[in-house]
């Protein structure tokens, strides 16, 4: 069955019109990556297609646990992730592939006026673990609005920097 949960988030002083062209230029997305706190991160694809982008990465997550354990789990906390996007309606499909028993994938929107743009993010999340996976998806529910946050904020930074270019 899974856990389901959904993310808003608005962003002043954009609009959809520049939201739009901004989010047209691979460059922005790959900034956005490059930022986000992880090691190795590894673009896997990152082209537009028609109407489409797609944008294939994979990166160590900065989880908080010891260097030691982070050592000794080593790829342990790698993700996978594959966003789909399609650039005239401004929708997404992401899915989050991980070394771990866990399916998480998400349905984005970005909506807005000529004064904000309003991203909703609407994630399924299931963990392959008999008898805890309820809390351990609400433990993943946690870390991904913490992630989910944290990219809001620099796709609001590198947006802002672009328009002030």
């Amino acid at each position: 069955m899974g856990h389901r949960f959904t993310v808003n988030s608005t962003i002043q002083g954009v609009s959809i019109d520049q939201f739009k062209q901004l989010a047209a230029d691979t460059t922005l997305h790959e900034a956005v990556c490059r930022r986000i706190p992880g090691e190795n991160l590894e673009i896997i694809e990152s082209q537009i297609q028609g109407g489409t982008y797609t944008l294939r990465r994979a990166y160590n997550l900065d989880v908080n646990i010891p260097d030691i354990a982070k050592k000794f789990l080593k790829d342990a906390f790698r993700v996978k992730r594959t966003d789909i996007t399609n650039l005239t309606a401004l929708t997404s499909t992401i899915e989050l592939g991980a070394n771990l028993p866990l399916e998480a994938n998400c349905e984005r929107a970005v909506t807005g006026n000529d004064q904000q743009v309003h991203i909703t993010l609407n994630w399924h999340v299931k963990v392959k673990v008999p008898l805890i996976s309820g809390m351990l998806e609400k433990h993943a529910e946690g870390e991904i609005r913490k992630f989910s946050a944290l990219e809001i904020e620099i796709v609001e930074d590198e947006l802002k920097k672009n328009l002030s270019a």
